[in-house]
C-alpha cells in the first residue's frame, strides 16, 4: 500500500496506524539486512540493497507463512488454499508419513469435501488482519472485530505501578463482544488505578464506564466523518474493501457502546 492511499482511505481508523507501523518495521528490517555482512555474503549485495526486493520477500513471508508449533513456515501449495468461514479453524501439524518416512505438514479439511469441489480453510481471523496481510476481506465474517489501538500506560498514570497486570504497556483490542469490552475496561482500571464496585458483578461499572464511553465515542466520531466523506472508489480495488472495513468497524463500536457500556446491568 502507498502511504498516500493509506492516509486517504483509512483516515479515522486504527487500521491506518497498524499498517503504517508494519511498513516501518519492514523498512527497519531492510536497513538491518543491508548492513549485515553475513547476509550480504549469502544473498548478495545487489539483492539486499534493493528495497523493493526485500519488501517483496517480507510480504511473501508475512502473507504466505503457515504456522505450527508457534513458528511460521513456508509450505508451497498449502499456502494456495483460499479462505472462508465455514468449519473449524485452520490447524496445521507435523505427522509421520508412511510413504516418505519423514514428517510432513498436514492440514485436514474442516468439513466434508466432495470430489471436484474447491477446498477452503477457515483462517479464523478478523478482516483487518486478512486485509493487512492478504489483501481481502470476508463478508459476514463471524471472527471480525474493530481494531482499537493507540492506547498506552504512561509512567505518570495513577496506575503505572500496576502495569505488570497487563499483557502489554501498549495493548491493542479486538472489539466485538462483551468479553472484549471487559478487556478494554481492565486496561482503564489499571491505567487510572480504579477500584471495583463491590455490588457490581460486571467489570463494566460506573468507575470505568466514562473512560470506555470516551474512547468508543471518539472512534465512532472519526469513522462517521470518514465514511460520510465521498471518495471515488474503483469497485475492483482495495479501496472498496477499505470502505467496507470502516463501515464494519463503525458497526462494532456502536454495538459495544450501546449494548455493553451505556446499558447498565
Amino acid at each position: 500500500f502507498q502511504e498516500e492511499d493509506i492516509n486517504r482511505h483509512l483516515a479515522g481508523s486504527d487500521i491506518r496506524g497498524f499498517i503504517l507501523r508494519y511498513q516501518r518495521r519492514a523498512a527497519e528490517r531492510h536497513s538491518a539486512l543491508s548492513s549485515d555482512l553475513d547476509a550480504n555474503l549469502v544473498l548478495g549485495t545487489e539483492i539486499l540493497l534493493d528495497k523493493q526486493k526485500v519488501d517483496w520477500a517480507t510480504a511473501v513471508l508475512d502473507s504466505r507463512s503457515i504456522w505450527w508449533d508457534g513458528k511460521r513456515h513456508l509450505s508451497p501449495l498449502l499456502d494456495l488454499v483460499n479462505a472462508d468461514v465455514k468449519g473449524r479453524a485452520h490447524e496445521t501439524r507435523l505427522e509421520d508419513s508412511k510413504d516418505t518416512g519423514h514428517q510432513v505438514a498436514v492440514t485436514r479439511a474442516s468439513r466434508r469435501v466432495l470430489r471436484g469441489e474447491q477446498i477452503f480453510e477457515n483462517y479464523a481471523q478478523p478482516n483487518y488482519l486478512l486485509f493487512s496481510y492478504h489483501g481481502f476481506i470476508i463478508e459476514e465474517n463471524p471472527n471480525d472485530c474493530a481494531l482499537l489501538d493507540g492506547l498506552y500506560i504512561h509512567r505518570s498514570d495513577p496506575g503505572a505501578k500496576n502495569a505488570h497486570r497487563l499483557r502489554s504497556m501498549t495493548p491493542s483490542f479486538c472489539i466485538r463482544d462483551k468479553a472484549s469490552v471487559e478487556e478494554l475496561a481492565e486496561f482503564f482500571r489499571v491505567k487510572y488505578n480504579l477500584s471495583t464496585e463491590n455490588s457490581s458483578e460486571s467489570k463494566i461499572d460506573a468507575n470505568v464506564r466514562p473512560y470506555l464511553t470516551e474512547v468508543l465515542e471518539e472512534r465512532i466520531a472519526r469513522l462517521v466523518e470518514a465514511t460520510s466523506t465521498k471518495v471515488d472508489v474503483d469497485p475492483s480495488s482495495h479501496a472498496r474493501f477499505i470502505r467496507q472495513l470502516l463501515k464494519d468497524d463503525l458497526k462494532h463500536f456502536h454495538h459495544a457502546l450501546n449494548t455493553h457500556v451505556l446499558v447498565q446491568n
